[in-house]
C-alpha cells in the first residue's frame, strides 16, 4: 500500500475524521483571525480571488505564511487553492466566515491566552488574584464587528422613532455605536464609558477618525460602580451591549440597574443588548459562539443569566420592557428597550 493510499484510507474513517475536523478547525479559527487582521479577508471579499505573491508584497508579508493561512482556510472550504498554490479563490464557506469573523477574532485574539493556559486555571489553588488575562483591545475590535453585523440593524430599528439628545454607552469598547449614532443624528451628544484602558484607546482612535471629538466624550469608569457626575446629568438615553451579564449575579444586577437611575437622573430609555446562557442545548448541538462564550465566563467565574432570569429581574429593578428584539446569532441574545417603571 502506498503512502497516498494510507492517507486516502484515513479520510474514510469516521473516528479519525472527528478528531481531524476538531484539530483543523482550531487552526482555521486562528487563520480566520489572521486573515482578517492582515486584510486578506477583505481582499477576498472585494474580488473573490487573491494572488498570493502580489498580496504578500502589498503587505510586506512572507508569502509562505500567507499561503499557510490560506491552506488552513481551505481545510474548511473557506477558500480554494489552485494546484500550484499560487492563487486562492473564495469557496462555499467564505460568506459565512466573513460575516462571523468577529467571533473568531474574539476567540483567538481576545481570549487566546485564556484557552492556551486553560490547564492552569482548573485547580482552586491557581484561581487566585488576576489569574485570567484577556486582550481588551482585541475584544473591543471583535465586539465592534459582532455588534455591527448582528446587533446594530435591530438596534437602529428599535430606536429610530425615539427622541433623545444625549446618549451614554456603557462598556463602549471601540465607541463604534456612539460614533454611528452621532453620525446619524446631527447635534446628538454622546458619552462612552469603559473601564478598560485598551478599549478607551481604541475608542479615541475611532472618535478622532470620525472628527467627532467636540460631540463625544470618553470616560474611563467602572460601569458596575458608577456615581453621578456633571457630564451625566443631561443623559436621556443609556445603551449597554454585550456586557450586561457583568451586572450579575442577581443581587448585583438589581443594584446596578437601580443605580443607573440615580447616576443618570434624566434617563428615559435604557437599551440593553446581550447574550444569555443557553438552555436546552447539549453535545454537538451548541450553536456558533455559545460554547466559547460560556466556557470563558465559567473560567472567569462570571455568572451568566438565562433569558428568563433577565426578564425576572427587571420589575424588581424598577424597569419596564417597552420594546424588544430577539437575535438569532449570537444564539440566546436579545435587545430590550427599557423605560422607568
Amino acid at each position: 500500500m502506498t503512502t497516498s493510499q494510507v492517507a486516502s484510507d484515513a479520510t474514510l474513517s469516521l473516528e479519525a475524521r472527528y478528531c481531524a475536523d476538531t484539530f483543523n478547525g482550531a487552526i482555521a479559527s486562528a487563520a480566520i483571525s489572521a486573515a482578517w487582521e492582515i486584510g486578506l479577508l477583505d481582499a477576498l471579499a472585494s474580488t473573490g480571488r487573491v494572488e498570493i505573491s502580489t498580496f504578500a508584497k502589498s503587505r510586506e508579508a512572507a508569502p509562505a505564511v500567507v499561503r499557510a493561512i490560506l491552506v488552513a482556510l481551505s481545510s474548511r472550504r473557506i477558500v480554494t487553492l489552485d494546484a500550484a498554490r499560487l492563487e486562492a479563490t473564495t469557496d462555499i464557506g467564505f460568506e459565512s466566515a466573513f460575516s462571523t469573523k468577529g467571533f473568531f477574532y474574539w476567540l483567538t485574539r481576545g481570549c487566546g491566552e485564556l484557552f492556551t493556559t486553560l490547564p492552569t486555571m482548573v485547580r482552586n489553588d491557581d484561581r487566585l488574584g488576576e489569574y485570567v488575562r484577556r486582550d481588551a483591545r482585541s475584544i473591543s475590535v471583535a465586539c465592534r464587528n459582532i455588534a455591527r453585523t448582528f446587533f446594530d440593524p435591530p438596534f437602529r430599528e428599535l430606536i429610530d422613532h425615539i427622541d433623545f439628545g444625549t446618549v451614554a454607552d456603557l462598556g463602549c469598547g471601540s465607541a463604534d455605536r456612539i460614533v454611528m449614532l452621532a453620525e446619524r443624528r446631527p447635534g446628538l451628544r454622546a458619552i462612552g464609558i469603559d473601564v478598560a484602558e485598551g478599549a478607551i484607546s481604541v475608542a479615541k482612535e475611532a472618535v478622532g477618525e470620525a472628527g467627532l471629538e467636540d460631540r463625544i466624550t470618553l470616560v474611563q469608569d467602572d460601569v458596575l460602580n458608577l456615581t453621578p457626575r456633571a457630564e451625566y446629568e443631561d443623559v436621556d438615553m443609556v445603551t449597554c451591549f454585550l456586557m450586561g451579564h457583568d451586572f450579575w449575579p442577581r443581587e448585583s444586577c438589581v443594584k446596578t440597574l437601580r443605580r443607573l437611575r440615580e447616576t443618570f437622573p434624566n434617563l428615559r430609555n435604557l437599551v440593553l443588548g446581550d447574550t444569555c446562557r443557553s438552555t436546552g442545548v447539549d453535545g454537538p448541538e451548541h450553536p456558533m459562539f455559545t460554547l466559547g462564550f460560556e466556557t470563558v465566563h465559567t473560567v472567569m467565574d462570571h455568572y451568566l443569566p438565562t433569558l428568563d432570569e433577565w426578564e425576572s429581574v427587571l420589575d424588581e429593578s424598577g424597569w419596564h420592557i417597552a420594546d424588544r428584539q430577539l437575535i438569532d446569532l449570537p444564539a440566546f441574545s436579545f435587545i430590550y428597550r427599557l423605560t422607568p417603571a
